[in-house]
This record gives structure tokens, C-alpha cells and sequence, in this order.
């Protein structure tokens, strides 16, 4: 009977504090789920509790506890978001610049993402350039 009891008691929950920033306004946060699983990450204080409580990381400070089993719905966007993070930080080190929002109305140009290939320069002559010495 003792064993029932324990089944059927409900899980613990954490007592979820408030993440302290460093000087820098950084805290670490421990990824469970995602690209950086198991990793140590150092992330703006907002983004680290976004990313606790979008469930893919959680205050490596704090004791591990057992929590209730999230549904489909929470993980794929615990996965989702923890993806859409991993994609940010990768555009930010290879200085691509985020996609702009729509404009105000609808109407406006295109947005495009920046290639990532290379570009070969152009090889033409100019009006002012010397010609080259010509081997007859």
C-alpha cells in the first residue's frame, strides 16, 4: 500500500527564483533540450528565464527536482524555441543581420536573408585604366 501512496502523490515543483545577472546583465542557464543540450550557456537575464520557462533550459544553481511530464504541445515548442535561440546566436556570430519585420500597412519591399556564399568581383575595364602592354 505504500507504494500506491508514493504513485499517486503528486511530483514536486520547483520553486522557480528569480535568475541573478552578473554585472553584465548575463546569467547561465543549463540547456535540457535542443542543440545545446547539456551545455552551460551564458545568455541575457531575460532570454535565460525565457528559456526556463519555455522549458529547454533550466537554473543550473538550483537542486534537480522531478517535475510533470510535458505535453506534446509544450515540448515541441520547448524544442522550437530552443532551435529559434540556437539560430539567432549562429546569425549574430556570422554578422547576418535578423530579418526585418513587415512594414506598417503591408506594403513595402522585399525582405531578403544575405547570401552566404562569396562573390566573385567583376573583371572590367575601366574609362581611366591603362592598358595593358600587348605582346605581338
Amino acid at each position: 500500500m505504500a507504494d500506491d501512496d508514493k504513485k499517486s502523490a503528486p511530483k514536486k515543483k520547483a520553486e522557480q527564483r528569480a535568475l541573478v545577472p552578473n554585472a553584465e546583465g548575463n546569467v547561465i542557464v543549463e540547456a535540457i533540450m535542443g542543440p545545446y543540450r547539456g551545455q552551460h550557456l551564458t545568455m541575457l537575464a531575460a532570454d535565460g528565464q525565457n528559456a526556463i520557462n519555455d522549458h529547454w533550459a533550466r537554473d543550473p544553481t538550483e537542486a534537480l527536482y522531478e517535475h510533470e511530464e510535458l505535453s506534446e504541445e509544450d515540448r515541441t515548442h520547448a524544442v522550437e524555441a530552443s532551435h529559434i535561440w540556437a539560430q539567432a546566436q549562429w546569425d549574430a556570430a556570422q554578422d547576418i543581420e535578423p530579418d526585418a519585420p513587415p512594414p506598417e500597412g503591408g506594403e513595402g519591399g522585399v525582405t531578403r536573408k544575405r547570401s552566404m556564399a562569396a562573390e566573385q568581383p567583376a573583371a572590367y575595364k575601366t574609362r581611366h585604366a591603362p592598358e595593358p602592354d600587348k605582346k605581338r
